[in-house]
């Protein structure tokens, strides 16, 4: 029996299923009792296991952090790594973002690409394959977590404080074909320098995601300064900047175009073209003007870290790519997020020391959240040539060569993993974008290569 004919079966009650899971809301919200991650991360966790529970397989939700669905027995596993928890919706959209409405044959919502989508269709491959009674000498073991767009702290209950044994090859659907082989490392933290009380700023809410929108509200008395520099700025550039008064304030909105921090260029960052729209306005703001400064001189609308001196790049991965994504106003300071995704090969120690030592010169200090190390898998390893003659051979993609990325998956959480799709290069990247959505055409190839992988690395 062919088991990429037969897992087609399945593809109207995998439908179903995903506009169930995207209808809820789940991104991280405060904890509350027995929910790590708020509310919405558990509920989406607790439905997808529940799914799973359904369609025949053993089970178990691990304090609301993570969770497992396990298929078959062996010494052995494959594992399956990927999330139910998403990035704020934003704005702007056609449809409700958690609606899973489907229009011209695409199921639009927060969740569609990133990742429940992809993760609902290896769950019904799993599904044909239970159901098939094909043998198979590993187990599979489907690892879901509530928390991977934040702070992996899913995985790390998972694997560090359960001490839950790793599997012996994995791959990710969080990501795209065909196979990525190496993943550059992620270094994250906050730009912070004190800041005077007569100014407030918003943009973005995420670290990973280019601002679509960021928002600067000033004391009146700029107000003709700023709508004369509007003016100016819109003939000479195609996203605009609009400034309004506001409750006796003026509010200054600078628009843009959202995207993926691991691709920030496809993306228009508001923030970067603010802070250079505010350079050019000469204020004598604590705080503010030497932020904007430093963005005049230093990042411009560049995301490759040129004009900074901090233009690292490889052979195997590619340039570096550095984001500016959040910005807001606290206790006294200025605070804006960066979003750095730098070559494998690159020590992060030297890119560290460059960018304080001209942080420094701006009086602006950086407060380090996050280092993540990269991920470099061997493109003649059994894993990476197994997973690439797959979709070589269902796409009929010569082409389909294994890949770098920017992109921080599961991948790294544990060893002998690689992401592995879900995106197809014919099918536009909306992730982490307004709009949102999965193509329900492409689910015919993407279920036949999913089984063929579970079947292929777990026989």
């Amino acid at each position: 029996m062919n088991i990429q004919e037969e897992v087609l079966k399945y593809k109207e009650e995998l439908i179903s299923s995903l506009q169930e899971s995207i209808r809820i809301k789940s991104v991280e919200e405060e904890p509350k009792p027995g929910m790590p991650f708020g509310e919405g991360p558990a509920r989406a966790l607790e439905h997808f296991l529940k799914v799973g529970e359904s369609l025949g397989f053993k089970v178990e939700n691990f304090d609301n952090y993570a969770g497992h669905i396990i298929f078959g027995e062996g010494e052995e596993s494959v594992g399956i790594l990927g999330h139910v928890d998403v990035v704020p919706e934003g704005t702007g959209w056609d449809y409700p973002p958690y609606s899973a409405e489907i229009v011209d044959n695409k199921m639009y919502g927060r969740g569609t690409l990133d990742d429940k989508g992809p993760l609902m269709v290896c769950l019904y491959a799993m599904k044909c394959l239970k159901d098939m009674g094909v043998p198979l000498k590993r187990q599979v073991r489907m690892i879901v977590g509530a928390n991977e767009e934040t702070n992996w702290g899913c995985m790390k209950h998972y694997f560090g404080k359960l001490q839950m044994p790793e599997p012996t090859l994995s791959f990710t659907p969080d990501s795209s074909f065909p196979v990525t082989f190496a993943e550059k490392g992620i270094f994250r933290g906050l730009l912070k320098i004190k800041a005077q009380d007569n100014f407030s700023i918003q943009g973005g809410k995420v670290f990973n995601a280019v601002p679509e929108k960021t928002f600067l509200t000033l004391p009146l008395e700029y107000k003709d300064l700023v709508v004369e520099a509007c003016e100016k700025y819109n003939i000479a550039n195609d996203y605009k900047i609009s400034c309004e008064e506001k409750d006796g304030k003026l509010e200054i909105t600078s628009f843009g175009k959202a995207a993926h921090a691991a691709h920030p260029d496809l993306g228009y960052n508001s923030l970067s073209a603010l802070m250079s729209f505010v350079s050019a306005l000469d204020l004598d703001i604590q705080g503010l003007s030497q932020m904007a400064k430093y963005f005049a001189e230093n990042i411009k609308l560049e995301y490759n870290g040129k004009s900074a001196g901090l233009n690292f790049k490889d052979e195997p991965s590619g340039e570096i790519t550095m984001n500016y994504g959040k910005a807001y106003v606290e206790n006294g300071y200025l605070y804006i997020s960066l979003d750095t995704r730098y070559p494998v090969t690159l020590d992060v120690k030297i890119l560290e020391e460059k960018l304080l030592e001209l942080l420094n010169k701006y009086g602006i200090e950086f407060e380090i959240s996050k280092k993540e190390s990269p991920l470099y898998i061997d493109k003649d390893s059994f894993l990476v040539k197994e997973l690439t003659k797959i979709y070589q051979d269902i796409t009929k993609d010569p082409d389909g060569e294994p890949v770098a990325i920017g992109g921080g998956t599961y991948a790294k959480a544990v060893k002998n993993c690689v992401a592995f799709g879900a995106l197809l290069k014919e099918t536009p990247d909306t992730m982490h974008q307004r709009n949102e959505c999965i193509d329900l055409s492409t689910l015919d190839t993407l279920l036949k290569i999913y089984i063929e992988a579970i079947y292929n690395l777990a026989k």
